[in-house]
């Protein structure tokens, strides 16, 4: 690992006033196959005349915003990130950003792992703006820390950017907590879940339309009301399977599944195998009951 002198990057990237990095690091095979990685990362203080216009970099982008204002130009829309923000940009993307005011951030490029998988969720389902986040800036600082030591711990890296994106997942530390809305939604299915519910009857529960529930569902929780629904019933029906002596219709009907047919096939959707055979490799009963 080594850091690009300070002189390099005035040359190539205007207004930048202050720079802990640029500091490079080559992920192992090991690293590259199997955990998340950072090859640079830095901590940028910079003025309004900073900007970056880029494409075709086969890489993931993260800002924290520390300070100020950096306003960004991403796939047809505008917008500006405050203090606490995060942003993630895909970099194979055209892409324009440039600070507003005196702005400070921490920043790095990062690939591996679910990467991909997460930025294609967070681009679906949340965007990738994340505003007035909380909590999550001592990740960027350990981040940093570990980049500047010139030998990172790649595990621990990997546990540290994991962390960022399980975190922007669930919306802990975001301010992302569940609407009202939302809840009550969840809480009369949770309550309800053993009856054949339609979306009118839960958005009716819900106080809102069934469309802007289900916009608003699957925008908070990454799911459908009905994938959330049937997530529910599955549960229960595990918990029946293991903890009582119903049979597989008796359970497809007490969760209302409408057919035993329709339960076990999603059952096996869900864990790759019938719930019969389920409730026996659980129990460890290897082969069939008298």
């Amino acid at each position: 690992m080594r850091q690009i002198p300070e002189e390099y990057l005035v040359k190539r990237e205007q207004d930048i006033q202050e720079a802990e990095g640029i500091f490079v690091h080559t992920p192992s095979s090991f690293a590259l196959d199997n955990l998340f990685y950072i090859r640079l990362e830095a901590l940028y203080t910079c003025g309004p005349r900073y900007e970056v216009k880029r494409s075709g970099l086969n890489s993931f982008l993260m800002f924290y915003i520390k300070e100020g204002e950096l306003l960004f130009e991403y796939e047809g829309r505008s917008f500006v990130a405050h203090k606490k923000d995060i942003v993630i940009l895909d970099c194979m993307k055209p892409q324009r950003y440039q600070a507003l005011t005196r702005t400070s951030f921490y920043w790095f490029h990062f690939d591996g792992s679910a990467s991909r998988a997460y930025f294609e969720h967070f681009k679906e389902n949340r965007g990738i703006h994340f505003q007035n986040t909380r909590g999550m800036e001592e990740h960027f600082v350990l981040i940093h820390d570990l980049m500047r030591s010139g030998c990172p711990d790649e595990g621990i890296m990997s546990v540290h950017i994991h962390r960022i994106m399980a975190l922007l997942f669930s919306s802990v530390g975001t301010g992302g907590t569940p609407s009202d809305i939302v809840a009550r939604a969840r809480v009369y299915m949770d309550a309800h879940y053993m009856e054949k519910l339609s979306a009118e009857q839960i958005a009716e529960a819900s106080r809102v339309s069934p469309s802007h529930l289900f916009r608003l569902f699957r925008k908070e929780t990454g799911l459908t009301p009905y994938a959330y629904l049937t997530n529910v019933r599955m549960e229960h029906a595990m918990k029946m399977l293991l903890n009582t002596s119903y049979t597989v219709e008796e359970i497809a009907d007490y969760c209302a599944f409408c057919s035993s047919a329709n339960f076990i096939r999603a059952f096996r959707q869900s864990t790759g195998v019938t719930p019969r055979k389920y409730r026996k490799l659980i129990s460890g009963i290897t082969s069939a009951a008298p």
